[in-house]
């Protein structure tokens, strides 16, 4: 059986790529706390830079999807979308 994709939809699937890159983001925070420990002056807006990057990680996931899911809803309107065929696996 064939399938295809012809609409993505763009928030519900923003938020849920925004949550999902929060911890990737927090391995930054604290690679960030370990530059601002080692108190070197060079380090420190690269440090608050990699603190921050829960709220920029996530916020720059929003703003790509959106973008990339609008051109792939666009384009799957026109030209058809994604199509993959599923098998059925017997347990």
């Amino acid at each position: 059986m064939k399938y295809q994709i012809t609409n993505i939809s763009i928030w519900q699937n923003a938020k849920f790529l925004a949550v999902v890159y929060v911890p990737i983001g927090l391995i930054y925070s604290l690679i960030g706390i370990i530059f601002l420990m080692m108190d070197i002056e060079a380090l420190k807006i690269t440090a608050i830079i990699f603190i921050l990057a829960p709220f920029w990680l996530s916020a720059m996931v929003v703003i790509f999807h959106s973008i990339v899911a609008t051109m792939y809803n666009f384009l799957a309107s026109q030209i058809g979308g994604i199509e993959f065929e599923l098998t059925e696996i017997k347990e």
